[in-house]
């Protein structure tokens, strides 16, 4: 068995998993921003529906699905790196 080592990573590759990350930890974030709130009583006395706190409840909900589709972005492009060069090592004789 021969050990060989992976392509690196595309710049593709990594923007995609530096947005998805920052997106899931802002979420986090505002998560823990609303549950702080809540513990703090600051949500009816300020109103919820006023300020920031409509950004705060909204960006998880949109957040956490774009990240999750940009993590099977991620694996596809991988995938497709990784096919391209398992054929390319193989050799013009195992192509069909």
């Amino acid at each position: 068995m021969t050990q060989q080592t992976p392509p690196p990573a595309s710049r593709l590759q990594r923007v995609l998993s530096y947005i998805a990350a920052a997106l899931v930890i802002v979420s986090l974030l505002c998560i823990a921003a609303i549950l702080i709130g809540s513990a703090l009583g600051g949500m009816p006395q300020q109103g919820s529906g006023q300020g920031l706190w409509p950004a705060v409840f909204l960006f998880p909900l949109i957040a956490f699905p774009i990240a999750f589709v940009l993590v099977i972005v991620i694996i596809i492009v991988t995938g497709r790196q990784r096919s391209r060069a398992a054929k390319a090592a193989a050799g013009p004789k195992d192509r069909r």
